[in-house]
């Protein structure tokens, strides 16, 4: 059984081939003083995008590749390889590109150079210029990786995350350069700890790197950013969720590094569109095993689908520990009354939902003769969140908004019907300001939710949730339905 559902994923970016040449050196040359390296086999692989898309296609899922790959030896051979392993290259052939070739020249398991043919890019325009054939491939793709060596073919890269956002496809990016600007907008980033202090500057430790990656993240509109972090992991960094440092998985067994940061950012999409809940941090676990597999194997190297799940699965021990920790997180939640009765309270239950990685919505009113309307409404409102804060006005508040015969009934028999109304399944924290400003800055909700009789704009606490990455939503609420109506036709009888 494989851990991955059939995906169609595109691959854009800087194709290169990977030679290794492997002999003996037991002699020095007479010429000067180098040792002789007599040749006894040499291997070609895929590099860069193409062993992006390598690891894919190794996995069983549909794979297309947009690339610069030339007409010349190299550019044969490589489009050979990629052609054996099912994977659909699109490229135009431009007799003045040469491929670019890596040549690492290895003897008893040591590298001892790398020699790099590259082709400068001499034409003003991208390679891989936005045509209607890349407009369809995004179209029918699942999602999108793109693999930048900084070789120029993803010049246009900002054209071409337009694309992916207006057919709604989530975009990876194998980040390189001194400036992510132009990956704005995406879903994820993967760049290892070096390529992130490029960016950012050097960072001291794990507290420092998850600060900078959430600044970095909230400036570029970047949903989530994994920092590779070699012999100490991962840590993922996402918007509205805790951060989590994923420990290596075999720090101990490092042979080669070489196109590591391949397979994370492929197995890291493939596993993110194969998880139920479309779960970041559960894809970023495969993609660590992975990466840990394929660095105790000499150059760029791919892993199947079945080889991986086999790893995922002796695994289990680590997950198993994960969801200990998760469910006792989730009893202590549980443990809390519904009814929160002071600020310390209320911040401990918050911390904890944050911890769980849940988001938190939040609505407020003084629902004094709770009716069909309420019902509906907050029926919605639980919906909209993991969790719902509901901020209940206290009675002398309810006086001072509604008048002197208010509320009829008071703050105990409300909260009371609010428990009954929500099943239990909301916390209910009353207050005493004719707003609920105060508290929303102490909750911090990703949700906002009121009734469908404000514009969003009129929301209390709308800027300031908006202003931290949150959302603000209306609920239509029930027509003839309201206390007032109720208090009037009482009153007239």
């Amino acid at each position: 059984m494989s851990l991955f559902k059939k995906s169609n994923i595109l691959v854009i970016g800087d194709a290169m081939l990977d030679k290794y040449t492997f002999g003996h050196t037991n002699r020095i040359s007479p010429e000067a003083p180098v040792p002789v390296l007599k040749v006894e086999k040499e291997i070609l692989k895929p590099g860069g995008a193409a062993n992006v898309a390598s690891n894919i296609s190794s996995l069983g899922l549909k794979t297309s590749l947009v690339s610069e790959v030339g007409i010349d030896e190299n550019g044969k051979a490589l489009r050979k390889i990629i052609k054996s392993q099912k994977i659909n290259l699109i490229s135009k052939s431009d007799k003045n590109y040469n491929t670019i070739t890596k040549t690492r020249i290895i003897s008893q398991n040591q590298q001892l150079i790398r020699i790099d043919n590259e082709c400068s890019y001499t034409d003003e325009k991208p390679i891989n210029i936005i045509s209607k054939e890349i407009e369809i491939l995004i179209k029918k793709s699942d999602a999108v990786i793109f693999s930048d060596y900084n070789k120029g073919s993803l010049r246009n890269i900002k054209q071409l995350i337009k694309v992916c956002k207006k057919f709604k496809k989530p975009v990876f990016v194998d980040p390189k350069g001194n400036d992510f600007d132009c990956y704005k907008n995406s879903f994820a980033i993967t760049p290892n700890l070096k390529e992130f202090e490029n960016i950012v500057g050097p960072c001291k430790n794990h507290k420092e790197i998850i600060s900078k990656a959430k600044v970095l993240s909230s400036n570029l509109n970047i949903n989530s950013i994994l920092i590779t972090l070699g012999s100490e992991g991962m840590l993922l960094v996402s918007k509205n969720n805790t951060p989590k440092h994923i420990k290596a998985t075999s720090a101990k067994e490092v042979f080669d590094v070489t196109g590591a940061g391949d397979t994370v950012i492929a197995v890291l999409c493939a596993a993110y569109l194969s998880s139920n809940e479309q779960d970041l941090y559960y894809a970023a676990l495969v993609a660590n095993i992975a990466a840990g597999e394929v660095i105790k194997k000499l150059g760029a190297q791919s892993i199947d689908a079945n080889e991986l799940t086999s790893l995922v699965y002796k695994n289990i021990s680590l997950e198993n520990e994960m969801e200990e920790e998760y469910f006792k997180m989730l009893d202590e939640l549980d443990d809390f009354e519904r009814v929160i009765k002071s600020e310390k309270e209320l911040m401990k239950i918050i911390n904890l939902i944050r911890k769980l990685g849940f988001n938190i919505g939040f609505t407020n009113g003084c629902f004094d003769m709770l009716h069909r309307g309420h019902i509906k409404y907050l029926d919605e409102a639980r919906k909209s969140s993991d969790f719902l804060f509901i901020g209940l006005n206290d009675d002398s508040s309810v006086k001072k908004l509604k008048g002197k015969d208010r509320p009829i009934n008071n703050v105990r028999d409300r909260i009371e019907m609010l428990r009954r109304a929500t099943f239990d399944d909301a916390f209910i924290i009353k207050f005493n300001e004719s707003t609920p400003l105060k508290l929303i800055k102490k909750i911090k909700p990703d949700i906002l939710i009121k009734g469908g009789d404000y514009k969003i704009n009129e929301i209390v606490g709308s800027d300031f949730v908006k202003k931290h990455n949150g959302k603000v939503k209306t609920i239509p609420f029930v027509k003839g339905c309201s206390s007032s109506n109720i208090i009037e036709k009482i009153k007239k009888t």
